[in-house]
């Protein structure tokens, strides 16, 4: 017990970078530090728009939302989040996000991974979201509908009807 008391003592009487350090360490245990994916940010894949940096990230978030990915971790004012549940990568694969002003009107993204598959997976998405939201592109058709069921004879299966609640 005083030793526990002694470590906090000198974390609290120490310098911010001792303490920042001693945060950093706690993170990276959690498993919420953003330092792995801000050393991977030399290898990202990148886009810059002509668009402000907060519509930037109100359409990131948009698009993130539409794939059904989950935001992990995000700082809006710091400019990243960290995105997780990619389909075809493990669910616990982080994707970070980075914003980058570069000025009034343009920002440039960086999506940073240590898996090289789901870092294309986000940036093809992604990237192609904003391209329709910012309207460089036309909107996707809308998916198909699947086909009607059909029994062995090729006859079409009615579909059950909800029944309203008493």
């Amino acid at each position: 017990m005083r030793f526990i008391l002694i470590v906090a003592a000198v974390c609290l009487c120490s310098s911010c970078a001792v303490w920042d350090g001693t945060v950093e360490v706690g993170k990276t245990l959690w498993g919420s530090s953003t330092r792995v994916l801000e050393q991977e940010r030399d290898k990202a894949i990148t886009k810059t728009y002509d668009k402000p940096y907060w519509d930037c990230v109100r359409k990131s978030l948009a698009v993130v939302s539409k794939k059904h990915w989950v935001i992990f971790k995000k700082d809006e004012v710091k400019g990243y989040m960290i995105v997780m549940g990619v389909q075809g990568a493990v669910n616990t694969t982080e994707i970070g996000i980075f914003f980058d002003e570069l000025s009034d009107n343009q920002t440039r993204i960086e999506l940073s991974s240590l898996s090289t598959n789901a870092k294309r997976t986000v940036a093809r998405n992604l990237f192609h979201g904003l391209d329709i939201a910012f309207g460089y592109l036309p909107p996707d058709p809308p998916e198909p509908k699947e086909p009607p069921k059909t029994d062995q004879n090729g006859t079409p299966t009615p579909t059950p009807s909800p029944t309203p609640a008493p």
